[in-house]
């Protein structure tokens, strides 16, 4: 399932004024299911039920805004696996 968010471009001179923001939304928590998506997208944001929502940048999850145990838990979680797959793949 995906979110889509669509709002107004800072830039007004540009011909296409709306810009469309995905965000993923994972049902539950596979860390494995997670870091591939990240690996793939590379840039954007991602939502887990019951855990709360992320951002990543250059395939890594960036450092929650609610810094708490299980965010960032799972977000070393989530690096540890991208790292992982991205060694595989060497």
């Amino acid at each position: 399932m995906r979110l889509i968010i669509v709002g107004p471009i800072v830039a007004p001179h540009r011909r296409n004024t709306q810009q469309e923001i995905t965000m993923k939304i994972f049902q539950r928590y596979n860390p494995l299911q997670v870091a591939k998506y990240v690996k793939i997208l590379f840039r954007g944001r991602l939502y887990i039920k019951d855990v709360g929502a992320f951002e990543f940048d250059k395939g890594k999850i960036l450092i929650p805004k609610v810094k708490d145990k299980l965010h960032l838990s799972v977000m070393s979680e989530v690096n540890r696996q991208v790292m992982r797959l991205q060694t595989e793949m060497a």
